[in-house]
């Protein structure tokens, strides 16, 4: 009789202890995987092991970081278009500027052919920043990138950006 009494408590005691430990386990995991997704961000940057086409002749320096843009909860109320445009743009002038974590997520050539595109998008749109971004293409088909710290932030701060804001031109 006392060993089923002791096998009985021994058998409530380890389901107690089991449920403990499911219950930390579980905990433990929710806070982390949470602790990873932390606040939504406007953009996730991810790199794409495929090359990708380069036009205009242009030669592609295997240095660079291939990425592509992931518009997330952030992102809501920018459409698909503006924010390939936005994204587009921001890695055009990338080529231009010198990040305060040296840390840069994509570069796009500038070239005058990109740049009328843009143009052409952007004056049949609605965005609310069109002039904006219609002088910045201005002056990027004109080789004038006296502004491009500020037009490289504006483009970043639009997109939410947290990794590798201007704090120089490139020499």
């Amino acid at each position: 009789m006392i060993k089923y009494r002791l096998q009985g408590k021994w058998l409530v005691v380890s389901s107690i202890a089991l449920v403990i430990a499911i219950m930390g386990a579980g905990g433990y995991y929710s806070q982390h995987k949470l602790d990873k997704q932390g606040s939504p961000k406007v953009v996730q940057a991810v790199q794409i092991k495929k090359d990708p086409v380069i036009k205009d002749s242009v030669k592609k320096d295997s240095t660079k970081k291939v990425v592509a843009i992931k518009q997330n909860s952030s992102t809501e109320g920018i459409s698909d278009s503006e924010l390939a445009v936005y994204n587009t743009m921001h890695k055009m002038i990338n080529t231009k500027i010198v990040a305060e974590d040296g840390k840069i997520w994509g570069e796009d050539v500038i070239t005058t052919d990109k740049c009328n595109e843009l143009v052409n998008e952007i004056t049949d749109s609605a965005y609310p920043d069109k002039v904006t971004l219609l002088q910045f293409l201005s002056r990027w088909k004109d080789n004038n990138f006296a502004s491009g710290v500020n037009e490289h932030n504006y483009l970043w701060d639009e997109l939410n950006g947290t990794i590798g804001k201007a704090k120089s031109l490139r020499p």
